[in-house]
Parts: C-alpha cells; structure tokens; sequence
C-alpha cells in the first residue's frame, strides 16, 4: 500500500473521524496545515510546546508548525509549573492562530524537509525526572514505514485510540500510520471499554474495519461481556500485559515494545511468546545481556543500549527473536548483598492477598531501604481495615519469611486500590516512590481532563499528614484539607490562577476517612472553579473556589 504523507494530500476520502460522524478529508486537513503554516511562519520563536487534547487541532498544528520551520516539544503533561518553565526560556503553548485568507504556503515534502523537521519528546518520567529525545520527521515517517511492513492492516480501517497522542505511541498509531498510508482515525480519545464499543456500533454504518490502540491500563478493565465490533486488531503498548487479560477480549492483541528512545523495538502476539523484532529493526545481545537496538527511526543511527536484560534466541541473527528477562537496573546492591526487585516482586505476588505489587528502594536518611506498594484483593483489603495496617502486614512478612531472606522482605508497605498511572497510562514509579515521603496530598491514581473539567480519581491512605491527630481514635480528613488540596489541583492545571481569595456555598456533607477512595471533579468559568468531592454516587463536599488572575492584579 501506498505509504507517504504526500500521497494522500489531494484525496477525498476521510481523514478524521468527528464524534457526530462527520469527516475531515486530507484534502481539506492540509488545505488547514497550510492556512496555520502561513500565521506560524510569522511568529518570532523558533520552538514552540504543543498540547492539545483534540487530535485533529494537534495534528494540524504540529505539522504546520515543522512546515513553518518551527521545532516542536512535546511535552509530558501540561502543568502550571512547566508552562513556568518553558516560558523562562520564551518556549510557549502553540494554539491555532485566525486566518482568514486563500493558503498561498507551500508544502514541502523533499528530504531536506523531512530531515530538517524536528520534535522533541519526553520520556515518561515514569522512572525519574522526564528526559527530551529528539525526532526528525523523517525518522517517524521510517517507523510508519516500519509498522506498515509489520502489520498486515485492512486499507482503509479507522484507529480508535484510548491512549494519548502526545506520547509517541498514541502518536504513530493513531495519527502518522493513518496519515501516511490513507486510513482514518477518530478524533477523541476513549476513556473506558464500553466507550470504545460504543463508537464501533456508531460507525459501523461506515461498513470500515476499525483497529484498537490501547495500554494494558485500560485493557485489564476489560469483561468479556464487552464485545468489539468490526475491529480488527488491539494494540497493547505502555508496559507488560498481565497474563489473562487476552481471554477477555474477542479480538487479538499485539503487545508493542518499544521506548521514546529507540521507538518500537518488537512485538508479540500471545503471553509469554517471544518478541519478534519489527521490519526495520536490528537487535543484538551485548554485555550482561543488554538488550541493543539500531534502526532507521530511533533519534540515532548507531546500536543503542536499552538497558533490558534479553535472552536472544539465535545470537547471529540481528532479526532474532528474543525473551525480555526483566530491566539491568532492578538489580541492586543493599547492605552488599546483590538483589533483584523483579524476582522479590514474583515472590509477593504469589501470596493469596496480593493483586499487583511494586518494589522499589526508598532513600530514608542516608540509608536505603527496600519499600512496596501492593493492590490487594478485595478480601485482603478488608482484612487490611479490620486487623489494622501494623498486623496485617506482619501477617505478610511472616508468610514470605517461607520465600524470601530476610533482607529480601520489604520494610515498607503502602496498600492502594491500584497502581497510579501517568498521562500515558504508564506506571508512574517515580511518583510511587514519593509514597513514601511525608504525604500532605491524597494519592492521584488516575487523571482525566476534557475542556474546562479535570476529574481524578483520590484514594486517602492512612499516611497522610492531615489524618495525624484528627482524631486519634476516628481518623477524619478535615474540610481544610480538603480545600487545600483543590486549590493545588486546581493550580496544577490552570496556569494563570494566582491564590485562592473567597469561597461560595461550600458544604461538607459526608467524611473522608482513611483507605477511602475518592472522586474530585474540577470545572471552571472565569476566575471561580467548582468542585465536587463524591465516593460512587454520594457527594461528600462541594463549593466554589474564586481565585485571583493575572487581569486582576
């Protein structure tokens, strides 16, 4: 199949997708490219940040922005913070500018151009602070390429993604793979399983195959009750499938792995199979069995380290299929004694109580100790309440005393209803860590924003600072907490909200107590933001936050 940006640029067929079913053809989205590309190439910086929840809108600016001769970041999150940050070095969000007259911007596609395009992304932070990896447009294109060579998808089936496009995943296979070969996307992102089919019934009139981009976040939600329509093929990407999730669907699901660095590195089609390396991809096994990559789409030509321990089935073979045996740097030194937090979380995982755990090494005084986060069962968790966290976890560690050494058992534990993922439906490990650092906000595990509305889900751990002596013996989390945590969300999102300065109807009609499991919406007009505090379908508190911005000052 025909697989360029500039093959489809005069086409009439749909492009994207719109929530009522309308379409946008190529034809007209890079008639659009070109009307932006004329006001960009205007603006004085040469590097502008893109976030835009809307994939048509950041598809649209992203490539009249590299047509303008602009470089583009795309960064991990949009926080006030960042913005701070980027502004200090007169890096700004880019937003879709007025134009009114005839595209008179002439496109570019030759070599030059493709090599010359720049993006920056960021790794997911999901292990540390976020790092920038530069992209030329050309190296995507090669990975498109690649997916093309890899994957035999019907011509003209339709990507639906529950995953962003501002990671490089969600990218490639939502928007450029569509793109540059003459399929389709839709333009929202999904945010549960039953969303997903909902749209496959909507558009089935369009009698179009549609494919699945997802993460093994959403795709362990799934019920089998839950039945995909016309789809022909699920994606996986972001982290390992859990073993048991592929039976639940009634599609077949592709792990993809890959990282920002290298891009896609292989795939798999079943638990436990081997990886098989994608089209344009070379592997080879180094020292300590390291996983190293060379490919034409990664930011560089030469091998790269990946830092995967890998079993490689034939060594001579750079197309070999492989084993991943876990990552280098889960192997620690503690009180010199070598330990692999992988196997240590295998040993755990294996006790009745746990659902998922998570081992870490938590830096406490100059001195390093072992620490896990665990999900427990819904049994384990109400034993968790009855006994009490110190019981209850002596009952754990006495039963890995039969697994495990005991320098091997963790020290630390934080009990979750489940793990915490970042914006690209990651494991957030760095953020894990900070569980166990003094904790004066309830743990995000998850985020979702659409518009002017932010919605997390909160769960209340015994740890936090605000249950310490309110009350001793009937922890509550006061309405002062409470406020004081909203107007950090609140902050967090919307950049230009200096302080907090009133309060309208504020109401405190149920508790917050520990092991509690919380949902906060945030929605905003003006300077006021609402909030709403509920657990299931019974509020909590609500009220109206009015804070000072810029024009007031």
């Amino acid at each position: 199949m025909s697989c360029h940006f500039q093959h489809h640029l005069h086409s009439s067929r749909p492009l994207c997708i719109h929530a009522d079913s309308s379409f946008v053809s190529f034809h007209t989205f890079w008639l659009d490219v070109a009307l932006q590309a004329t006001q960009i190439q205007q603006l004085e910086q040469p590097v502008w940040a893109l976030w835009q929840e809307d994939s048509y809108e950041f598809l649209v600016l992203l490539f009249a922005a590299l047509q303008a001769g602009k470089q583009v970041l795309l960064p991990p999150h949009r926080v006030s913070d960042l913005e701070k940050e980027l502004a200090e070095q007169q890096i700004y969000f880019l937003q879709r500018l007025p134009s009114t007259a005839t595209p008179t911007f002439e496109l570019q596609f030759d070599a030059t151009f493709l090599n010359q395009a720049q993006l920056y992304f960021y790794t997911s932070g999901s292990t540390g602070q976020p790092k920038k990896i530069p992209r030329t447009l050309q190296q995507l294109f090669n990975e498109v390429c690649g997916l093309e060579a890899s994957f035999d998808l019907p011509e003209q089936a339709i990507a639906i993604a529950t995953v962003s496009h501002q990671h490089i995943y969600g990218l490639l296979f939502k928007l450029l793979w569509p793109l540059a070969s003459g399929r389709s996307f839709y333009q929202k992102q999904l945010a549960f399983p039953e969303d997903v089919v909902d749209l496959q019934k909507k558009i089935a009139h369009l009698q179009l195959p549609n494919y699945l981009i997802s993460s093994p976040a959403l795709l362990k939600r799934w019920t089998t009750d839950v039945v995909l329509q016309d789809c022909h093929r699920v994606y996986s990407s972001g982290g390992k499938l859990d073993a048991g999730v592929r039976p639940l669907l009634n599609r077949p699901i592709t792990e993809v792995f890959g990282s920002s660095e290298t891009g896609g590195i292989a795939h798999r089609q079943a638990d436990d199979a081997l990886w098989t390396p994608f089209a344009n991809v070379e592997i080879n096994c180094a020292e300590q069995q390291e996983l190293a990559v060379k490919t034409n789409h990664a930011f560089s030509m030469d091998w790269i380290l990946t830092g995967d321990k890998v079993q490689v089935v034939d060594a001579n073979n750079p197309k070999s299929p492989f084993q991943l045996l876990g990552r280098l740097d889960r192997i620690v030194k503690l009180e010199e004694k070598r330990l692999s937090l992988d196997a240590i979380e295998v040993k755990i995982a294996e006790l009745a109580e746990i659902q998922q755990c998570h081992v870490l090494i938590h830096e406490k005084e100059q001195r390093q100790i072992l620490a896990v986060v665990a999900v427990l069962t819904v049994d384990a968790r109400v034993l968790l309440i009855e006994k009490g966290k110190a019981a209850f976890t002596a009952q754990l560690k006495k039963q890995l005393q039969q697994k495990l050494e005991s320098i091997a058992i963790p020290r630390q534990w934080r009990f979750l209803t489940q793990m915490p993922q970042n914006a690209q439906s990651k494991l957030n490990k760095q953020y894990l860590k900070s569980l166990f650092l003094p904790m004066t906000l309830p743990v995000v595990l998850t985020q979702q924003s659409q518009d002017m509305q932010i919605s997390y889900a909160l769960e209340f751990v015994p740890e936090l600072e605000c249950f310490k002596g309110h009350f001793p013996n009937f922890p509550i989390y006061p309405g002062v907490g409470q406020i004081g945590f909203i107007q950090h969300f609140a902050k967090q999102n919307w950049v230009d909200l200096l302080w907090c300065n009133g309060f309208e109807q504020l109401k405190f009609q149920g508790l917050i107590q520990p092991y509690h499991t919380v949902e906060l919406v945030l929605s905003r007009k003006a300077h006021k933001v609402s909030f709403e505090l509920k657990n299931h379908d019974k509020i909590l508190a609500s009220g109206r936050l009015l804070f000072a911005i810029p024009s007031d000052v």
